[in-house]
C-alpha cells in the first residue's frame, strides 16, 4: 500500500497520529492532499453501496444523513455531494454535468472524503475490508494514471 493510501487510511479509521505524521511528510516534500486516491476510493465505495439499485432518492437520502451525522456535515454541499455520487454511477440526471464541472478539486476532493468517510463507517468494514477498497482503489488509480 503506498503512502498516499496509507494517509487515506489513518484518515478513515481517525488515525490522527499517522495521519499528522503523514501530512507533515507530505508538507515537507511540497506534496499536497492526496485528491487522486480519495477520489478512486470514493469510486470503489460509490460503486460497492450504490451501482445495484442507482436510486437518486437513496442517494438523496444518504447524503442528507451524512450531512446530520458528520461533525463537519452542515459544511457537506447536498446538490455537490449527490452530483459527485451520481456521475461515479454514471447517471445522466440534469445539471449533474455542469455542477460537477463547476466544483473546484480540492473542493471536490474534501466532498468526496467526507462522503467516503460515511460510506466506510455505514458499511462497517473490517481493517482487511477497508485495505480491500483501497487496494482496489489504487490499482485503478495507477491502471488509469501510469506512472512512466
Amino acid at each position: 500500500m503506498q503512502e498516499e493510501t496509507k494517509f487515506l487510511r489513518a484518515l478513515l479509521r481517525q488515525d490522527w497520529e499517522t495521519y499528522d505524521s503523514f501530512a507533515e511528510k507530505f508538507q515537507s516534500e511540497g506534496k499536497g492532499t492526496p485528491v487522486a486516491i480519495i477520489g478512486y476510493s470514493f469510486f470503489v465505495a460509490v460503486q460497492r453501496r450504490f451501482a445495484e439499485t442507482r436510486d437518486a432518492r437513496e442517494i438523496i437520502r444518504f447524503v442528507a444523513d451524512a450531512r446530520a451525522r458528520l461533525l463537519e456535515g452542515r459544511e457537506l454541499p447536498a446538490k455537490e455531494g449527490e452530483a459527485l455520487i451520481y456521475a461515479m454511477l454514471d447517471m445522466d440526471l440534469p445539471g449533474v454535468e455542469e455542477i460537477v464541472d463547476n466544483l473546484d478539486i480540492g473542493v471536490m476532493a474534501e466532498i468526496q472524503g467526507q462522503l467516503l468517510f460515511r460510506l466506510v463507517e455505514d458499511a462497517e468494514l473490517t481493517d482487511e475490508q477497508l485495505d480491500e477498497l483501497l487496494l482496489e482503489a489504487e490499482a485503478l488509480l495507477h491502471e488509469n494514471h501510469p506512472v512512466e
